[in-house]
C-alpha cells in the first residue's frame, strides 16, 4: 500500500517557517521522494518538535551548536518517518537517519543523561503522531479514516521503538568509547574552564597542550551548507590553521563541537591593532566557512571570557546572515542589546516606528541618521563618512525624523540602540 495522500501535506502558513537545517543535497533527495510541500510539512513539523523537546528537556539545548544537531536530528526523523509511511510496508521500523546517530553520540559526549535523551525521542514521536494524525482528518476521505489512523499509529509505534533501542545502543557505545578516551579528559578540562571551575593551571596546560595562563583569542568556526567536496572537519582544520599561522603565536588549540562546529583558542600576538583585519586577510572567505572572535583576554578565566565573547559574535552573525567574519568587539553593542531578540525587536520598532519599514529608501535614511547621531551631529563628519554631499545628509535627516514617533526624539540613547539594532537586524 503506498499513501498517496502524504503528497498532499503542506505547511501552515500561519506557523514559523524555517530554512532547513539538513544540507542542500540531503533536502533536494528527500523533494524527489516526497515532493517539496511534504518537504517543507516535515520541516515545520521537526522545528515543533524542537521546540517542545527543548521545553521539556532542556539538557537538549545550550547554544547555536546544540539546537543545530537537534533540529538536523528532528528533520532527518521526521523526513524518514514519511519515506517509511509512503513506501514501506515491512513493520520493521526503518534505518536511523545518520543525523539522529550523531546527535545522540554528542548527547552522550556531552553527559546528558541516557532517560533525558530518551525522553526526547518519546515527546518527538507524540508530536509527529498528532500531526500525522491531523493531517489524516484533512486528507483522508472520512471512509479510510479509522483504518488509516490504526495504521499510521501501529507503523510510528514500531518506528519509535526501533529508534529507540538504536540509540539507547549508539549512546551506550558511544559513551563507553568517550570515557576511555584521552578526547574525553580534554573536553573535560575545557568544560571545567568555561564553567569557571577550578582547575591547576600547570595541570590544565599539560592535559590541553597548550598553556592556558597567556593572554587568549577564542573563535568559533562554522561551516554553512554549501556543496564542497572537502568535508566540513577538513575545512574547519584549514580555517583554522590559517588563522593560527598568521593572528596567532604557539601551538593552538582546537575542540569540535558539532560536526560543523569547532571552538578555537590562539595565543594572542602583543600587537593587537589590526587584528580583525589580519584574520580577515589570513582566512578569507572560502568553503563556506565563518568565523567569530572573541575579546583577547587574559589566564584561565581570560579563555572563558574570550569563548564566551566569541559565543556572542556567533549568536550576532546568525542572527544577521551575510558575514563570514564577526568580531566580538565590533559588535558587543548590540550583542548586548539584543540578549532577548524578541525583546530587542520591540524595542526597535517602539522607538523607529515607520523608519523601521523595509524598502531600500527606509534603509538609505535609516543609515543616515544613525552615522549623523555616530558623529555627533555633525553634517561635514557624516557626508564624508557616507560619501555624499552635506545637503544630501541634511535632507535625509530631516526625511528620517519625521517617520520617528513623537515620543522618539527626545531620546538620542535610546534612538541610536535601535538604530545600531536595526543596522544588523533590518540591514
Amino acid at each position: 500500500m503506498t499513501r498517496q495522500w502524504l503528497r498532499q501535506l503542506k505547511p501552515d502558513q500561519d506557523r514559523p517557517h524555517h530554512e532547513p537545517a539538513l544540507s542542500p543535497a540531503a533536502v533536494s533527495a528527500m523533494t524527489a521522494v516526497l515532493g517539496p510541500d511534504p518537504v517543507r510539512w516535515a520541516v515545520q513539523t521537526a522545528d515543533t518538535m524542537a521546540a517542545e523537546i527543548l521545553e521539556q528537556v532542556p539538557e537538549h539545548g545550550g547554544g547555536p551548536a546544540p539546537l543545530a544537531t537537534l533540529r538536523r536530528s528532528t528533520e532527518s526523523t521526521v523526513l524518514a518517518a514519511l519515506r517509511l509511511l509512503l513506501t514501506e510496508t515491512t513493520g520493521e521500523g526503518g534505518a536511523m537517519p545518520e543525523e539522529a546517530l550523531e546527535g545522540c553520540r554528542e548527547f552522550a559526549r556531552r553527559g546528558v543523561a541516557l532517560d533525558r535523551v530518551l525522553r526526547g525521542v518519546r515527546l518527538g514521536h507524540a508530536r509527529l503522531t498528532q500531526e500525522l494524525t491531523s493531517a489524516v482528518e484533512q486528507y483522508v476521505p472520512a471512509g479510510e479514516r479509522l483504518t488509516e489512523l490504526r495504521r499510521i499509529t501501529e507503523e510510528l509505534f514500531t518506528h519509535a521503538d526501533t529508534h529507540a533501542s538504536l540509540i539507547a545502543e549508539t549512546y551506550i557505545a558511544e559513551r563507553d568509547r568517550w570515557r576511555g578516551s584521552d578526547e574525553a579528559a580534554r573536553r573535560k578540562t575545557i568544560d571545567d574552564l568555561l564553567a569557571a571551575r577550578p582547575v591547576k593551571p600547570e595541570a590544565a596546560t599539560r592535559q590541553l597542550r597548550y598553556n592556558v595562563t597567556r593572554t587568549h583569542l577564542a573563535a568559533v568556526l562554522w561551516c554553512d551548507s554549501t556543496e564542497d567536496p572537502l568535508p566540513a572537519a577538513e575545512r574547519l582544520q584549514h580555517t583554522a590553521t590559517a588563522l593560527a599561522r598568521t593572528v596567532g603565536t604557539g601551538h593552538p588549540l582546537m575542540v569540535p563541537a558539532t560536526g560543523n562546529i569547532a571552538w578555537l583558542w590562539l595565543h594572542a600576538p602583543d600587537d593587537l591593532a589590526g587584528l580583525t583585519d589580519r584574520a580577515r586577510a589570513a582566512t578569507e572567505r572560502s568553503s563556506g566557512v565563518h568565523l567569530a572572535l572573541g575579546p583577547p583576554a587574559h589566564g584561565t578565566a581570560g579563555m572563558r571570557r574570550s569563548h564566551y565573547g566569541a559565543r556572542e559574535a556567533e549568536r550576532v552573525a546568525r542572527l544577521a546572515p551575510g558575514n563570514w567574519l564577526t568580531d566580538y568587539r565590533e559588535v558587543r553593542l548590540f550583542a548586548l542589546v539584543t540578549a532577548d531578540p524578541e525583546h530587542a525587536r520591540w524595542f526597535l520598532h517602539d522607538l523607529l516606528g515607520p523608519l523601521a519599514s523595509d524598502g531600500a529608501r527606509v534603509r538609505e535614511l535609516r543609515e543616515t541618521l544613525r552615522v549623523y547621531l555616530a558623529e555627533e551631529r555633525s553634517l561635514r563628519a557624516a557626508a564624508s563618512t557616507l560619501h555624499v554631499a552635506r545637503n544630501t545628509v541634511t535632507y535625509r535627516v530631516k526625511r528620517a525624523e519625521e517617520l520617528l514617533p513623537a515620543a522618539t526624539t527626545g531620546s538620542t540613547l535610546e534612538l541610536r540602540l535601535a538604530l545600531e539594532i536595526a543596522r544588523i537586524l533590518l540591514g
